[in-house]
């Protein structure tokens, strides 16, 4: 009797080890597929794809195109565009102190090349002209019709600061080409950019101005005046990535749709023939 009572007892505590056994397991399946469930949720939180904002550095002169191609490729690819408009010069004085951005886009070539010796950018892709030309107050009561008018005594010129912009650098560029010194003797204020060249003409503070031609674009405020090609310098404007940039594939795809016939479709709208 004793010994059945025995064996009763043994197989007693067999069976609640087993049962302690499977309770432990499934428990511990359970803790693992919590674990499971919580770094799908983590993974899922951490590769959400939140709205990207591309900073993009970009030339004073080029505002008006620039504008609604941010416009577009808003609507078409959901990126945001975030513009700081300055001259060249202030341009790439920020991207050096900043150590922020992700594209570059100026008036002319030499401030990208400048850009890219710092590595400050990548490779650039070419977009439209800057076609430099003679602003001068509307009716032209001067009657300024050449370069060399703008180095008669009592004419007052004013020009882009060639430490700052892209115009004001080319200016000084053809009047070495053209000998022409005398416009820098008449030249009563220097500005930052080219924009604020085209009000010193329109409020008359200006008789003339070396400007480019798509900034005074369908600006019925003040004359015109070629520059002939032999002595003119044409500017091409460059467009690329910054090697800071954290949004490396969507500052790419900004670069390729401003320099895309659809973005240069858009430059020449505002007066900038677009580079074949």
């Amino acid at each position: 009797m004793k010994f059945f009572k025995r064996l009763f007892f043994l197989m007693l505590v067999f069976v609640m080890m087993l049962y302690v056994s499977a309770c432990g397991r499934q428990n511990d399946a359970a803790e693992d597929n919590n674990a499971k469930e919580q770094e799908v949720v983590s993974t899922d939180a951490a590769t959400g794809n939140e709205d990207v904002t591309l900073l993009v550095y970009c030339g004073a002169g080029l505002k008006k195109p620039m504008t609604e191609i941010a416009e577009m490729f808003e609507e078409e690819n959901g990126t945001k565009i975030e513009y700081i408009f300055a001259g060249s010069t202030q341009l790439l004085g920020q991207i050096e102190l900043t150590g922020k951005g992700d594209v570059f886009i100026v008036g002319s070539k030499k401030a990208y090349e400048s850009a890219k010796e710092k590595g400050l950018a990548g490779d650039e892709k070419e977009v439209a002209y800057h076609n430099p030309i003679i602003g001068v107050q509307k009716g032209n009561p001067l009657n300024i019709e050449t370069l060399e008018d703008l180095a008669e005594p009592g004419v007052k010129v004013v020009l882009g600061d060639e430490t700052a912009n892209a115009i004001g650098e080319t200016s000084q560029r053809i009047i070495e080409k053209t000998g022409l010194t005398g416009i820098n003797d008449n030249v009563v204020s220097k500005t930052a950019t080219v924009n604020e060249l085209i009000v010193y003409l329109t409020s008359k503070d200006a008789d003339a101005a070396i400007i480019t031609e798509d900034s005074a674009f369908k600006n019925e405020d003040i004359d015109l005046v070629p520059i002939p090609e032999d002595v003119n310098i044409v500017q091409i404007i460059p467009v690329g990535a910054l090697t800071a940039s954290e949004n490396v594939h969507d500052a790419n795809k900004f670069v390729n749709f401003v320099s895309s016939e659809k973005g240069k479709e858009i430059f020449n709208k505002y007066g900038f023939p677009p580079v074949n």
